[in-house]
């Protein structure tokens, strides 16, 4: 009898203080529904492995070194497909991540209807937007590239960058960093869209000197290189900012508004290092990516009411840390390049240097044998023969030069990040965004 009145009495303690525990969470929850900013952070092309050759390359020895996502409370995968392939595009992945809809590889802002076409669908970037919201794109690729490209333009051909180049300024979109100049001011239709851009309120700027001079202007054009910014191991031979400073510049300027902000940041060529399999490449452009993650984590760590959401549209190479049926890994190759494998192409082709010098001098191979040389002069694609070396000599394997189907990271901190900590499609995130922010998407008919 005793013993039943104590575990009653123990029952009644553990509902009370359930209830107790349970008012106290949903307390927070209510407390965090809403946010004022949101930075969408995405890899495009990063996969877990990247990441994971990113932390070991960080290292030292068999020790991994920690990166900014590492920091991030809240974990999930997301799924990827398109509407009309398991394998997705970037155009298809960034309309998700945009919209919340589902679309065909190769289309960009629009949704597949029953007739056979497409049409217009709201994105969360543009309506954040017309709600009084600051926002900005900030990329490493061109701006006119399919994963910017998905948060403002609507089009059926991603191939279609000079006709998506206007669209980025329909919306007026507070900052724009990143590449494509020549969708610009080199145009078949003969607009100069920069000096549109201008008289939009626009202060146009073209190099890392002019980034870190900015006069206040409230939008800015920052139009860093012809096409794609230049790979991160190639950067400090040019006047290019990286992505990291355009990431800080590009908040403290949305920073100034009193309603808050919506920026997406792009680390566009971890995708295209993984489409040439070149892991030196790939891993640099992950590390420099993580480096901006860790900007936009400083600032709502202060802020206290910015959600940063960080995954990627896709992965790209099917990379695999081990192969051949040998137990190793080898980051210190990888630490030893100090040039992307398209430099070291254009030494040996357009510079006439010895291909044993450059493999020593820039991809840090001392050893190179007679075989190796060989394989890189009589190579169709020399960049990629390069890349093999290196990827063999490291232990990494390949499955592809496309995308893949495979599950990507995601990582996300701030006010309602637990929302995100699962495993979900990829039009679940604009969903969830939507509802932190509190706005209404335009409805189409289904």
């Amino acid at each position: 009898m005793r013993f039943s009145l104590i575990k009653a009495v123990a029952s009644l303690a553990f509902i009370v203080s359930s209830i107790i525990g349970l008012s106290f969470f949903q307390t927070e929850d209510q407390e965090t529904e809403t946010v004022d900013n949101i930075i969408l952070m995405i890899g495009d092309g990063m996969g877990t492995d990247q990441l994971t050759a990113a932390s070991y390359t960080l290292g030292d020895g068999s020790d991994y070194g920690e990166l900014a996502v590492d920091q991030f409370p809240s974990i999930g995968l997301v799924r990827t497909h398109s509407n009309d392939h398991l394998v997705t595009d970037s155009a298809a992945a960034g309309t998700a991540l945009a919209t919340g809809y589902k679309t065909d590889n190769g289309v960009i802002g629009k949704a597949p209807t029953e007739e056979g076409t497409y049409e217009e669908v709201s994105s969360i970037f543009t309506e954040a937007k017309s709600n009084g919201k600051a926002t900005g794109i900030v990329t490493t690729a061109r701006l006119t590239h399919a994963t910017p490209a998905a948060f403002t333009a609507h089009i059926d051909r991603r191939k279609s960058e000079e006709d998506i180049a206007p669209q980025l300024l329909d919306d007026e979109t507070d900052v724009l960093f990143g590449g494509g100049r020549t969708y610009f001011d080199d145009r078949d239709d003969d607009r100069d869209l920069i000096a549109e851009a201008n008289q939009l309120g626009y202060e146009f700027i073209e190099d890392i000197d002019d980034l870190e001079r900015i006069d206040g202007t409230d939008k800015v054009l920052g139009l860093f290189h012809d096409s794609h910014l230049s790979f991160e191991l190639d950067r400090e031979d040019t006047k290019e900012p990286s992505l990291e400073l355009m990431t800080e510049v590009a908040i403290e300027q949305l920073n100034k508004t009193e309603d808050g902000f919506f920026l997406v940041v792009e680390g566009g060529r971890i995708d295209h290092a993984g489409h040439d399999n070149s892991p030196a490449d790939m891993i640099q452009e992950t590390l420099a990516f993580d480096r901006a993650v860790q900007v936009a984590y400083d600032f709502a760590e202060q802020d206290e009411n910015t959600l940063i959401v960080v995954t990627a549209d896709h992965s790209t190479g099917g990379m695999a840390l081990g192969y051949d049926n040998d137990y190793h890994f080898y980051p210190e190759v990888i630490q030893n390049v100090t040039r992307s494998v398209d430099a070291l192409e254009d030494y040996i082709k357009k510079e006439k240097m010895d291909v044993q010098e450059v493999l020593e001098e820039y991809a840090g191979i001392e050893d190179v044998t007679e075989d190796e040389v060989e394989r890189v002069e009589q190579a169709d694609t020399m960049h990629k023969e390069i890349a093999t070396l290196i990827s063999e000599r490291a232990a990494i394997g390949w499955t592809t030069h496309a995308h893949e189907a495979a599950n990507v990271p995601l990582y996300s901190y701030g006010p309602g990040a637990s929302q995100f900590a699962t495993t979900q499609d990829n039009t679940e995130i604009p969903a969830k965004m939507r509802e932190l922010l509190q706005l209404q998407s335009e409805k189409r008919d289904e």
